[in-house]
């Protein structure tokens, strides 16, 4: 099993992080690793050449973002099953191993490790959570890694680290190339449910990832136009009109975030918005009310620096969202 692995990890600038992610990798013979680096401007590969000359590089000419370098690697890839990886992270020993083989039972099977944080201390995400208008969040975020011991289907990938088998990555299309950076998992993650395939959850395979939980002015840029492009390409015109209630909460709690970010902040949700409403989108024919089924509903909690605010929107948008999913429910009966 283990040699019919392809470990694909996408580079920009991350001499820091790089050695101890590939010298995390080699507990375990792998088929191949391969490394596309999207023209950075560090030392990144040189270290990869003078340390990991098996490691398999390809050298893009520019910067086309995380999805578009996965695909080009996957391409080039020769594993049955592939693995997504985050260059910001460590590989516990055997995690690789343990998130194919329930893949290797049920082929129709994503799964998704246990992620902590770089040092180890706390649970950075345990599987996505999939919100039903676009919005996605980390899941068992700040627990601690004893918690969220149980195998469960979730409803999201994190591209830091996932498992497909190779011919389902290219069923469903690869990434979305029409996303540059942060939502192209939620959107992989919402194609997933469209196709029929399903996701778990695996809490013995366990990485640790160097990540931050702030979302700056330039992420919300990238995560509100990915959101709006998950928007257009699997809702139709009749889902925009029974959830225009919830669509609009999350306008003013999306809104709301930037304008505590500043100026910059309004300006990236605005300009992500724009491009997110305007960009060619490839829609998808699915049933959605099927889809919506597998999202969630709720906003879950968050450690926020705003604690108080957000516990009163949150109980607001909570009462909107569950209000609007059941009269869209009663609705699509009676048609």
């Amino acid at each position: 099993m283990i040699n019919e692995i392809s470990i694909i990890i996408v580079t920009y600038n991350h001499e820091k992080f790089i050695v101890d992610c590939l010298s995390s990798l080699l507990n375990e013979d792998f088929l191949e690793i391969i490394v596309v680096d999207s023209k950075s401007t560090d030392n990144t590969v040189n270290l990869i050449e003078s340390n990991f000359p098996a490691v398999k590089i390809i050298k893009n000419v520019s910067n086309r973002g995380y999805g578009a370098a996965n695909n080009v690697a996957a391409h080039n890839s020769k594993g049955k099953y592939l693995i997504f990886l985050n260059p910001d992270t460590k590989v516990e020993k055997s995690a690789i191993s343990k998130l194919i083989r329930p893949i290797e039972k049920d082929n129709l099977l994503i799964t998704t490790p246990k992620i902590l944080l770089y040092n180890g201390e706390k649970i950075n995400t345990c599987g996505n959570k999939q919100h039903f208008t676009g919005m996605s969040f980390t899941r068992g975020t700040g627990e601690k890694p004893a918690e969220r011991q149980n195998y469960r289907y979730v409803n999201g990938i994190s591209g830091a680290c996932f498992a497909i088998a190779r011919e389902n990555f290219f069923k469903l299309g690869c990434f979305d190339e029409n996303i540059f950076l942060y939502m192209e998992d939620s959107e992989l993650s919402w194609r997933i449910f469209a196709n029929g395939l399903k996701i778990l959850y695996v809490p013995e395979a366990i990485i640790m990832h160097d990540y931050n939980f702030r979302v700056n002015p330039e992420k919300i840029y990238h995560v509100e136009r990915g959101r709006y492009i998950i928007l257009r390409k699997y809702m139709s015109y009749k889902d925009y009109v029974f959830l225009s209630p919830s669509l609009l909460i999350t306008e003013i709690l999306t809104m709301g975030y930037a304008i505590l970010n500043g100026f910059s902040g309004i300006k990236n949700k605005l300009k992500g918005m724009h491009e997110g409403l305007n960009v060619d989108v490839h829609k998808l024919n699915t049933d959605s009310k099927d889809l919506l089924k597998n999202m969630d509903i709720m906003l879950p909690k968050i450690n926020f620096k705003y604690r108080m605010i957000f516990l009163i929107f949150r109980k607001i948008s909570n009462f909107i969202y569950c209000s609007n999913q059941k009269l869209m429910s009663l609705c699509m009966k009676s048609n």
